[in-house]
């Protein structure tokens, strides 16, 4: 996680949630992960606020517990796909605006045009192929469309 800009501790606290058995409490997180009380609140509020904690309630018990929430994963990766055709749309407009005469520009532009395009094309139907390798119907064997 620390490659995409999140913190080592976001990451600790993460994978541990991911690992539990069941969802934890701050003080268990803090006490296995060995941070501070302060520590692990911040933490878990970063995480919160990313989506990839989830807080969870137990009936009869006071203190919240907190576990991955791996299906955030699953759709923050179908929206980034989704902004490639917004980039590919932003790239049609500055085309528009480079006068034919900036050729090198316009090469820049038309690259850049053509992979998002491509990218496009090759996710369009992402969901569709991922409810299909759920129910195993493709594999890494198979043939990408």
């Amino acid at each position: 996680m620390e490659n995409s800009g999140a913190t080592k501790t976001l990451g600790r606290t993460f994978g541990y949630l991911l690992l539990a058995d069941q969802p934890r409490t701050l003080d268990e997180i803090a006490k296995d992960l060995l941070f501070s009380k302060a520590t692990a609140s911040l933490t878990v509020r970063q995480g919160l606020v990313m989506r990839i904690f989830e807080k969870v309630s137990i009936p009869g018990e006071r203190k919240a517990r907190y576990c991955a929430n791996t299906q955030s994963w699953i759709k923050a990766s179908m929206e980034k796909a989704g902004e490639m055709k917004t980039w590919a749309e932003l790239i049609d407009r500055g085309l528009s605006c480079v006068p034919p005469q900036c050729r090198e520009s316009r090469e820049n532009l038309l690259v850049l045009k053509d992979y998002f395009s491509f990218i496009n094309w090759y996710l369009s139907d992402i969901s569709v192929q991922y409810e299909r390798w759920k129910k195993d119907e493709i594999d890494e064997s198979s043939e990408k469309p």
